[in-house]
């Protein structure tokens, strides 16, 4: 080839080179670029390259973009396809160069916000992910979070060892940075006239200020010629009687009022005027005044019992529980279980952890041990792992029920309180609606701990002073009457500390007052032991298997009628409350272990349901027959083991936290539910009842239990005004017609103790029924069985 031909090659080739691209096959490219990483992140699942729509390049194509931009990754992808499109068009856009550094400064402020919203509520950002990148997680199985708005951002807002975003600004005001920095994008990239916007809202509330104040001005001269007409009607003059023709008046109906005929004489003036009288404008005034008088008329209502219009205590009544800094828990949960791996290790279990739960108070670790591990080895390190992680006290579930996980408990760094308030809103929104609900608190993984006193049937509670024990008892009160009325459930409290429940007292909910004395209590369990055999010769007699049945019949007034006893329209549930069962098991055991014993054993059906509360649970307070009737219990943190297993049948109740930390036994299982008890305080409770109280006065069914031992126990007074034993007549009854006195006579007659047969002996000589004690010959018996039988 020649030189001459070489040189008009080359300038044909630069000729060539230097023709521009048409802007048609441009914008189109940009465009499919555009379209085709919009499918390869949409179709992204980590470590899943053949789901991928371009296979392993989409894959590691979206991997770069989800990398470097979390969920902003399409906003880039967004403004290329807009630039592309606009190309096609042949309008190519004006400032691009701006409007690329306002995407740019939009997607880095979004990035730098996601991150935030994920470190902030990991829960939900893991959901946000799973929706919008197909499950894409870049931390690792343990980790709280995902980097949302990509790895830089984070590395910027977290991670940096000295001055990131966290510690400079902290989270709140990196949030408000951001926002700002994201709405000023915005308002720059689609040219917002924000002072023109602000400018035309002033200038229409103006104007509609305006016309509101000139319809009122209008209304109010309306009302004021209303009523200078109707003077004026009032001060004419009357037409003469004399004067005035009679007419026939009659009643005219709505149908004959265009049939009445005119009267033949023309209308006097003030008859003239009284026509075209407006009447003065009363409807409204009179309308509130009915709407008052079936107000007051409601109130008074609910005042004497009728509890149809009774309001319940709204959520405004409580306080929410103050919120607590947690920017540095997951940093920290993450180092503990770092810590708990290595320390596993150390000691030759291979192990990982694989899900930290964190609860109010509590921290879990599920702990995945490798195959051959003996969970008992683990549960054996319990002191050793204590000692690693720092913590106060620890507590191992080997195995977690249904799961094959070892759980570690640890007291949580950055403890929470759980707001009663909270909880109670929860369970109102959640429209389930149970008979008896009891509002505990909140589990280690977060779930709410809410049950149903009358599935239970009845519930122990014993912990230790200061354990939290008082204030369970007390939002076990709340949840009943913030959801019941006075009419569906009734309260029978006993609190032999004088202090607890006494507040209470003036419920409209409580069967008596509360009850502070041991004789009371006795006279208490035994009405309701009489209550529970009165309903269930009831439910007999109606052919009804239980309450719920009573209450959902259908009501035949006839036959109801016929029956010997008197059948109620509704048949409430009734909740009795002990607060200290040991001081009362010191006073009278055998007395109060009966009804209590008949009581759990049979009231269920009839809706009677017991919850005992006790600091000493020792064997002598939760007796063996006690404890087989209360298969629901709770146990707060107790001094030894021996309590624990008294309460709980097993061991851990010694290692919790105290402060409302609780192990819940629920019925029908034997799986244990550690959660953190709900908290209210005095000022909500007092605020609660002020707003009872108000609506509704109490209705005592009995006036005191205190006061009326004579008569449900038949026991006696002395002449000095202390009281007979229980057991008294039938002591008399056994002494006069045996005619032997002594103390071993009576303790294996009326299968009693040697000091209570001993008072018994003291109180019979003292009504001069056995002559005093002659040293180790028998009583002499002072009266006769004939005697007795005129005497009874």
């Amino acid at each position: 080839m020649s030189k001459k031909q070489r040189k008009k090659r080359k300038k044909k080739l630069e000729q060539n080179s230097e023709k521009p691209i048409s802007p048609f096959l441009e914008g189109l490219a940009y465009c499919m670029i555009a379209a085709l990483t919009w499918f390869c992140i949409s179709t992204f699942h980590h470590g899943e390259s053949e789901l991928n729509i371009l296979g392993l390049a989409g894959y590691s194509w979206a991997y770069i973009h989800i990398f470097l931009f979390g969920l902003t990754a399409y906003i880039p992808l967004l403004f290329l396809a807009w630039v592309g499109w606009k190309k096609v068009l042949g309008q190519p856009p004006e400032g691009f160069k701006r409007k690329a550094s306002y995407i740019a400064l939009l997607t880095f402020s979004l990035s730098v916000l996601f991150n935030v919203y994920a470190d902030s509520f990991s829960a939900y950002a893991a959901g946000l992910s799973h929706k919008v990148l197909s499950q894409y997680h870049f931390s690792a199985d343990r980790e709280l979070t995902i980097y949302l708005g990509g790895k830089p951002s984070y590395y910027l807002y977290e991670q940096i060892p000295s001055y990131n975003f966290l510690r400079v600004f902290n989270r709140v005001g990196t949030a408000l940075i951001f926002s700002s920095l994201t709405f000023f994008s915005l308002a720059a990239l689609f040219e917002w006239k924000i002072l023109a916007f602000l400018q035309n809202q002033v200038a229409a509330y103006k104007e509609r200020r305006k016309e509101r104040d000139e319809r009122k001005l209008a209304l109010n001269r309306e009302q004021a010629e209303d009523v200078e007409t109707w003077e004026l009607e009032r001060s004419a003059p009357r037409p003469n009687l004399e004067t005035t023709p009679k007419r026939e008046i009659r009643l005219i109906e709505a149908s004959e009022t265009d049939e009445v005929e005119e009267p033949s004489s023309p209308p006097s003036q003030a008859q003239a005027q009284k026509a075209n009288i407006k009447p003065p404008p009363r409807k409204t005034q009179e309308s509130e005044a009915i709407e008052k008088r079936q107000a007051a008329l409601m109130a008074q209502a609910v005042h004497n019992g009728d509890f149809e219009n009774y309001q319940l205590p709204p959520l405004s009544s409580l306080t929410s529980a103050k919120k607590i800094e947690q920017s540095s828990l997951k940093r920290v949960l993450q180092h503990q279980a770092t810590v708990l791996e290595e320390t596993l290790e150390s000691f030759g279990i291979d192990a990982k952890v694989d899900q930290i739960n964190c609860g109010p108070t509590i921290a879990s670790f599920e702990v995945l041990p490798s195959v051959g591990v003996k969970v008992q080895k683990i549960k054996a390190l319990e002191s050793d792992i204590a000692l690693n992680l720092r913590a106060k006290s620890i507590r191992i579930i080997a195995p977690i029920p249904g799961k094959a996980a070892v759980g570690v408990e640890i007291p949580s760094p950055c403890p929470q309180e759980v707001s009663f308030k909270e909880m109670l809103a929860s369970y109102q929104k959640s429209g389930k609606r149970l008979m008896i609900p009891i509002i505990l608190g909140k589990a280690v993984n977060g779930e709410l701990v809410i049950s149903d006193l009358s599935k239970m049937p009845h519930l122990i509670i014993a912990g230790a002073t200061g354990s939290g024990k008082s204030v369970c008892i007390n939002t076990i009160v709340m949840s009943i009457v913030m959801n019941a009325k006075p009419d569906e459930i009734k309260l029978l409290m006993v609190d032999p500390k004088k202090v607890e429940l006494t507040p209470y007292s003036k419920l409209p909910h409580m069967i008596a007052p509360v009850i502070t004395e041991p004789p009371g209590a006795c006279t208490a369990l035994n009405w309701l032991v009489k209550e529970m055999e009165r309903r269930y010769e009831l439910l007999k007699q109606l052919g009804l298997r239980n309450i719920a049945a009573f209450n959902k019949r259908t009501v035949n007034k006839e036959t109801e009628e016929t029956l010997d006893i008197d059948v109620p329209e509704k048949m409430f549930y009734i909740v009795g409350i002990i607060d200290e069962l040991a001081d009362l098991m010191m006073v009278s055991a055998s007395d109060i272990e009966g009804p209590i014993a008949r009581i759990a054993q049979m009231a269920r059906a009839v809706g009677i349901h017991l919850i005992l509360a006790t600091q000493r649970p020792s064997r002598e307070v939760i007796t063996g027959i006690i404890k087989a009737n209360f298969p629901t219990r709770i146990a707060f943190k107790v001094a030894s083991r021996v309590n624990s297993q008294i309460i709980i049948d097993e061991n851990g109740a010694e290692s919790l936290l105290g402060n409302g930390d609780m192990l819940f036994l629920p019925p029908g299982t034997s799986n244990l539910t550690r959660a953190q008890g709900a908290y209210i305080r005095d000022e909500d409770i007092n605020e609660v009842l002020k707003h009872i109280c108000s609506q509704s006065p109490t209705h005592y069914l009995i006036s005191s239990f205190d006061q009326m031992e004579d008569d449900v126990l038949g026991m006696g007074k002395q002449g000095g005004g202390e009281q007979l034993d229980s057991l008294y007549d039938q002591a008399y009854t056994t002494v006069v017609e045996a005619q032997n006195a002594s103390t071993t006579f009576l303790q294996r007659k009326l299968k009693i103790g040697y000091a209570r047969a001993a008072s018994i002996m003291d109180q019979l000589e003292q009504e001069g029924v056995i002559g005093p004690a002659e040293g180790s010959k028998g009583r002499k018996v002072l009266h006769s069985s004939r005697y007795a039988e005129e005497n009874n």
